[in-house]
């Protein structure tokens, strides 16, 4: 066991990996023409351990865009913006927040791409396992029916 300093508690890693599913962008409007800094899809939710280190953020970019994406995490429940909007949490929302993680690399395949932000070390706390998040893209992006992209964490457990 490894310990680790956690919002001012020593915690003991739990040497363990904890690989969060892929989950779909809920609520992306296919065919539609984003602008930078408009939310991308809909609030969601990750299940993950109430307490870890976010080692990992990867999207599979099945549309092949490429375009810088952030991912952003927060620990309660907050005021999602509407899709294709200019993302606008509230004052309040931003007192929930963990992290915002922003995709950036991005391998290119033939068909597809996967960014991936690796090494990250974001100590969190989820009081009730989950984190809740919203996209927002940074460029232009205009998603095919058949290509929502996909977004998945790996989280180094941690014992609160």
């Amino acid at each position: 066991m490894l310990k680790v300093t956690l919002f001012n508690k020593t915690v003991m890693v739990a040497n363990r990996l904890a690989a969060i599913p892929y989950v779909p962008i809920p609520g992306i409007g296919t065919a539609a023409a984003y602008a930078a800094g408009d939310a991308f899809g809909a609030k969601f939710t990750f299940d993950v351990p109430r307490g870890g280190v976010i080692e990992a953020a990867i999207m599979l970019d099945l549309d092949d865009e490429g375009i810088e994406t952030e991912l952003w995490l927060f620990d309660q429940d907050f005021t999602a913006t509407a899709d294709n909007s200019a993302f606008a949490p509230t004052d309040m929302d931003l007192l929930k927040l963990v992290a915002v993680i922003s995709i950036t690399n991005f391998a290119d395949a033939a068909n597809n791409r996967v960014g991936i932000n690796n090494g990250m070390g974001l100590p969190y706390a989820a009081p009730t396992g989950k984190l809740y998040c919203q996209c927002v893209t940074r460029g232009a992006p205009t998603i095919a029916a058949d290509n929502i992209p996909l977004l998945a964490l790996r989280i180094i457990d941690c014992e609160v």
